[in-house]
């Protein structure tokens, strides 16, 4: 597979969390019913923008090697925990 391809993916996972992250925290400021409606429909379109990341990120971790190695990477890393770390 191409790298360009990974990049681009990876790029699009990183637009979508940053478009649904600030339609999730950015809001209206107002008393009108309107300012309520515009409100609601930025939480429903940042739910829907995470809801479609999960859906791509699933789909392009079985076929891409980027995010394949990322999935590995993060496998080994639950397997041994941090050897630093002194819990009870």
């Amino acid at each position: 597979m191409n790298k360009s391809v990974s990049i681009i993916r990876i790029a699009i996972l990183l637009a979508l969390g940053m478009f649904a992250m600030a339609l999730l925290f950015f809001g209206e400021e107002g008393d009108s019913t309107w300012t309520l409606f515009q409100m609601l429909i930025d939480k429903a379109l940042a739910l829907a923008a995470f809801w479609y990341m999960a859906k791509l990120y699933k789909r392009w971790s079985k076929i891409d090697p980027w995010l394949m190695a990322y999935d590995k990477m993060c496998d080994e890393v639950m397997e041994e925990p941090n050897p630093l770390y002194k819990g009870e």
